[in-house]
């Protein structure tokens, strides 16, 4: 784990609490066999939600690029 550097924006912030990401972290452990699967919520009850009508568009475009949501 890195020490992240002490910012003065941030005095609080201890930098071994912050793990900084590095290649080797973000690389999975092992291939994939499904498809990416993407959340989308949204927290509309309306009938005419712009929101909803936004995630379900958001919905559709991942889905064609080969997302499962």
């Amino acid at each position: 784990m890195h020490d992240a550097p002490f910012d003065p924006d941030f005095p609080a912030l201890e930098g071994h609490h912050l793990d900084l990401p590095d290649l080797p972290k973000l690389e999975p452990k092992a291939a994939s066999v499904h498809r990416p699967r993407i959340l989308l919520l949204y927290g509309s009850l309306r009938e005419r939600s712009y929101s909803r009508l936004l995630t379900e568009e958001a919905a559709r475009l991942l889905d064609r690029m080969g997302a499962e949501t």
